[in-house]
């Protein structure tokens, strides 16, 4: 029944007196998956511990779930006893959050049983379950996650709905409701209905359905986030990637605000800051305050609603602290302007009684000045754990307006809905400088901040532990000192600082160092042999300076790139005062390897305190998801009680800490964000179950499962980077998207007895993925640019339709539901071995249309062209005024300059008897499609404008012979017919061959897709690899030299091809080029065609 423990050291017997416990208490620690030596650890260190008396173990009285939780908690929480005093930092203030109930912490997760629903999400009951009635099956309606069960409110929502958004936008299948039951956390519920919006007055109407039926609704933007805020089992109303809908903006004329709608990315409103800046010449560009690593995917409305902060911005310069107004919907459907004075006047008016409540509210903490305190307190550190209630001590109390639009920010769709939000932008400083010093231990690297904040001249420092470090690439290694010989245990400290001139950069540049050398850290990978702070230099060179950050921001990826199949990557996400840094980080550390975590990394924002550890997780085995309820608990112990830090700095409350606000920041706050939330949301409407939870197991429930489905997509940690990029994201669905939903196809024909209803359900979603998941995939590769580890959907596309046409795996084709089948490859070789017809008849074919477009008119053949698509199920397409006309046939040959054409480079180039020629290949799209009417205007075909470009130059254009038949193969290859792909590719090889001399001449390949084609499929010729040439690279580099260019005064839109922006600096060289032809140069964005 009782294990006796005795301890032995060096030399003999440790004097204490024998430690009787009993089993359950060190079940945990005996748990089956730990390895006997990871099991001799805990038992040595609870021991030491007992020792030194700082871990009191209760009496056999107690029950058994109790005890293990005192045990852990003091197991967790307890420095060893060689640490110093000063490791565990006494609290701010004296927090009733010790004295609040342990909520999550108390729950036993070892003996949980795991329940999995009918889409595999998974869900740990603990054996002490508090909350037995938010389990139980019910027939009757709950507000609950889990027990929403329809009982006619949503059939009757969803009819009135349709009055309200077109029903085509409002989607019930299972396949897009699969699609959007999942954001960027490991939680997974499903809705009962998706509603895309278009407009502020789609949302209000839906608020007021939302209180006429009583149906939660949950707002989303584009599905970042980390912390499960953004799914929801009632109903989705989505504002991201709906066409140019809440898309607007509108920029100050100096630049120093902005007014961005919620489906505009963070990153797309700095390019416009910038180009705003650039078009008026303006001294100073400007930014939005939040840098978070997401900004590139993640929209403004996720970015407002989460708080988001980032790399650089800190605390200071967070959505917070730079929100100048917002335009939002309450929960009723009421519009509030902040910036209006007309709408604050009716908001006061009509909701005095909210108004009230904030100003009561308001009052209330500012006569309390403890909890005044505590909260002014927190907020000196990042914190996203629960409402923002520093808007209660930062405003007067008769300034409801402010008070309530500083609660918006960081509610996570709990109170309101936002619709666009101005922000106060903060400059750019463009003179930047970064080191990255390597120290010999975590330790010093986070006692050296410590430093660096005192100083204030740091703009950012980043650090990387040593299983990060272990990542690095060669370019990055070359660059830090030691790195590649660092012994294990060492960190590195990535750090930045900024000037408005170069001089005032030199000064902060010589602080930042100097701060470092008073930190009295010795430098270099090696304790025993340190190294100089000289051998880490700042450096200015952006090539350099891009190494450190690109690595920076790339390690997450790369890290959650090598977990195992059929786990998640989690990231928490904890922040302490600065100075406990280094404690705080070793205790976490020790936590994580006690619970088996060794493939851990922890890097983070160190300037800001903010600790990211970087994991992977499995929710297969009840010993798995038992594993991290006890990671939780511990990580909650330490973060909160020991280090008085915040268990979420930057991702959101979400579900993943709602279980665990009252024991962050205690009773009394809480009581202040129920009261909140009930002035706002009295009905518990907006996004229950988010920030606040009456469930303490809420952050176990739901959690997303990860089955194998092919090698390709098994590394996709869902968190939906890619969706920007793709040209379908505002059609149908996205890449996350496609392999969300092919993961759960996969996984439900892997059922060994599937209910009569998952049989239903997959082949729903299996007839619906034929459109919106196969044929609406452009398969043109721009996901993998912005994968953070590098996944293809395109290609993955292109392997299920590859399956379906050759007839190889006619299972593969029926889960990509392809239009091909296996009489596709064999009409698709017929095209190849008689391309010349195609190539001759689709001129011949769009010449005809054109004529009935002069003859009757553009809206009458639109309106036979739409009846001829329905007549014909969508065979014939719908015309429309921008179909091209047929291309004029391109003869094969020479073309060669007069002597007087010649410049005098290139007529001494000539005769020297250097070859000034160049072979050009006019692709068959550009073959066969030229302008549109009244587009003849324009200069001529890419073969025209080329020849005469290069005739300036010096050059001869070569055609190869047997162009008409060339083809490099993308058509045939993007719908998955290999065979006749790689039939056109070599084809197309061997003319290029012939006509280059083997390789002797550049060839240059009018569209640059078509050039990735040739690169893709694989050059047997060797000659060739070094040869082929993107019409802008070639120009950049052998044209430009010999023209001259005049600039002429008119504005030029920029679209820089998908392929072209995936090669290195060739998009630089697109605008570089335009800028020296035109005034005015503007990008258009557009990641594809």
């Amino acid at each position: 029944r009782s294990i006796a423990v005795l301890c032995f050291a060096a030399g003999g017997l440790w004097p204490v007196q024998p430690i009787l416990v009993r089993k359950p208490y060190l079940k945990p620690v005996l748990s089956a998956g730990h390895t006997a030596h990871r099991n001799l650890q805990h038992m040595r260190r609870a021991v030491q511990l007992a020792a030194a008396g700082r871990l009191q173990l209760a009496s056999s009285r107690r029950t058994a779930a109790s005890g293990q939780q005192l045990f852990l908690r003091q197991l967790h929480s307890t420095p060893p006893p060689e640490a110093p005093a000063s490791a565990a930092a006494a609290p701010a203030f004296a927090s009733d959050a010790k004295e609040a109930t342990y909520g999550a912490k108390g729950l036993d997760f070892f003996d949980s049983r795991l329940r999995i629903n009918e889409w595999g999400a998974v869900s740990s009951i603990p054996k002490n379950d508090p909350a037995p009635h938010l389990r139980a099956s019910s027939s009757s309606y709950v507000n609950h996650d889990g027990m929403r069960v329809d009982d006619g409110r949503y059939k009757s929502f969803l009819q009135d709905a349709a009055s309200v958004v077109p029903q085509p936008r409002i989607f019930t299948d299972p396949l897009h409701l699969l699609a959007y039951g999942s954001d960027a956390s490991f939680y997974r519920l499903l809705p009962k209905a998706v509603i895309k919006v278009h407009s502020e007055a789609e949302v209000a109407g839906l608020l007021r359905l939302s209180q006429a039926h009583q149906v939660p609704v949950t707002f989303r933007a584009a599905g970042t986030s980390l912390s499960g805020q953004a799914v929801t089992d009632s109903i989705i109303i989505s504002v991201g990637y709906v066409g140019k809908n809440f898309r607007r903006i509108d920029i100050k004329d100096d630049g120093s605000q902005v007014t961005a709608e919620v489906g505009l990315l963070g990153g797309e409103v700095n390019k416009l800051l910038a180009g705003h800046a650039r078009r008026r010449k303006l001294p100073i560009s400007h930014r939005i305050g939040p840098d978070p690593a997401s900004i590139d995917a993640a929209m403004i409305g996720g970015i407002v609603a989460n708080n988001a902060s980032g790399m650089c911005c800190g605390v200071a310069q967070n959505t917070y602290h730079t929100i100048a107004d917002m335009r939002l919907l309450l929960a009723d459907g009421t519009m509030l302007d902040t910036a209006d004075e007309g709408s604050c006047r009716a908001f006061l008016q009509s909701h005095s009684q909210l108004a009230a409540v904030l100003s009561g509210l308001a009052r209330e903490v500012q006569a309390d000045a403890q909890l005044a305190a505590r909260i002014r307190a927190k907020y000196k550190i990042k914190n996203t754990v629960g409402y923002s209630l520093n808007a209660l001590v930062d405003f007067p109390p008769d300034d409801p307006i402010a008070i309530l639009k500083h609660l918006l920010v960081g509610s996570e769709g709990t109170l309101g809905f936002i619709s666009s939000v101005t922000y106060n932008t903060v400059p750019e400083v463009h003179h930047k400088a970064s080191a990255f010093v390597l120290f010999p231990d975590l330790y010093s690297a986070c006692d050296s901040v410590r430093h660096l904040k005192d100083s204030g001249v740091a703009s950012a420092v980043e650090i990387c532990d040593y299983a990060s470090l272990r990542l690095a690439q060669q370019e990055f290694v070359s660059l830090v000192a030691e790195l590649g010989q660092a012994q294990e245990g060492a960190a590195g400290l990535l750090i930045e600082v900024k000037g408005e001139t170069q001089q005032a950069l030199q000064q902060r540049v010589e602080a930042a160092q100097q701060a470092l050398r008073a930190s009295g850290a010795r430098f270099g990978g090696h304790a025993g042999a340190p190294l100089g702070l000289e051998s880490y230099p700042f450096r200015t060179n952006p090539a350099e300076t891009k190494v450190f950050w690109d690595f920076r921001k790339g390690l997450i990826p790369i890290i959650g790139g090598s977990r195992s199949v059929g786990t998640s990557m989690l990231i928490e996400d904890v922040v302490c005062p600065v100075e406990n840094l280094a404690a705080m980080t070793a205790d976490l550390q020790a936590l994580f390897k006690e619970c088996g975590y060794n493939d851990a990394s922890a890097v983070g924002h160190a300037l800001e305190g903010n600790l990211h550890l970087v994991f992977a997780q499995g929710f297969r085995t009840p010993e798995e998801v038992a594993t991290f309820g006890r990671l939780m608990s511990g990580m909650a112990d330490i973060v909160v009680h020991k280090y008085n830090g915040s268990l979420k700095g930057e991702h959101g409350t979400g579900r993943n800490m709602a279980p665990f606000v009252e024991l962050e920041w205690g009773s009394r706050a809480t009581g202040i964000m129920r009261r909140i939330k009930d002035a706002f949301d009295p009905h518990n409407l907006l996004n229950p179950g988010v920030i606040l939870n009456d469930d303490p197991a809420a952050h176990m429930q739901f959690l997303k499962p990860s089955p194998p489905a092919s090698s390709l997509i098994d590394n996709c940690m869902e968190c939906g980077y890619c969706e920007a990029f793709c040209p379908s994201r505002d059609v149908t669905i996205t890449p996350r998207q496609r392999i969300q939903t092919y993961r759960e196809i996969t996984r439900l024909k892997a059922l060994p007895q599937p209910t009569q209803e998952q049989q239903e359900r997959l082949s729903k979603m299996q007839d619906i993925w034929q459109y919106d998941g196969d044929s609406t995939c452009a398969a043109d590769g721009m996901c993998a640019v912005r994968c953070p580890v590098n996944i293809n959907t395109g290609e993955f596309t292109k392997q299920l339709r590859t399956a379906a046409v050759d007839g190889l795996d006619t299972e593969a084709g029926a889960e990509s539901g392809s239009t091909s089948s296996a009489w596709g490859g064999r009409l698709a070789m017929a095209g190849a071995n008689h391309f010349r017809l195609i190539n001759g008849g689709v001129p011949l074919l769009l010449n005809t249309v054109d004529f009935f477009h002069g003859l009757l008119g553009p809206r009458l053949l639109e309106v036979v062209s739409s009846t001829l698509n329905k007549w014909t199920h969508n065979l014939v397409p719908v015309w429309n005024p921008y179909i091209p006309k047929g291309a004029k046939a391109v003869s094969p040959g020479l073309t060669a300059p007069a002597p007087s054409q010649l410049p005098t480079q290139a007529a001494c180039a000539t005769q020297s008897g250097i070859p000034r020629q160049v072979v050009f290949l006019p692709t068959c799209v550009n073959r066969m499609m030229g302008p549109a009417r009244g587009d003849d205007r324009y200069t001529g075909s890419t073969l025209e404008v080329f020849t005469r470009l290069a005739e300036k130059a010096g050059f001869q254009v070569i055609v190869p012979q047997g162009v008409s038949g060339l083809c490099c193969g993308m058509m045939f290859d993007s719908r998955g017919a290999k065979k006749a792909a790689g039939l056109k590719c070599a084809e197309a090889i061997t003319a290029l061959s012939m006509a280059s001399q083997m390789g002797k001449l550049p060839i240059v390949i009018d569209n640059s897709p078509c050039l990735a084609q040739f690169k893709s499929a694989g050059l047997n010729q060797q000659e060739l690899k070094f040869s082929l040439y993107e019409p802008v690279a070639f120009t950049s580099l052998f044209l430009a030299p010999a023209l001259d260019f005049t600039r002429l005064p008119r504005s030029v839109a920029l679209h820089v091809p998908c392929t072209s922006k995936q090669v290195p600096g060739l998009a630089d060289k697109f605008t570089q080029l335009a800028e020296r032809c035109a005034d005015s140069v503007t990008p258009t964005g557009i990641p594809c065609c």
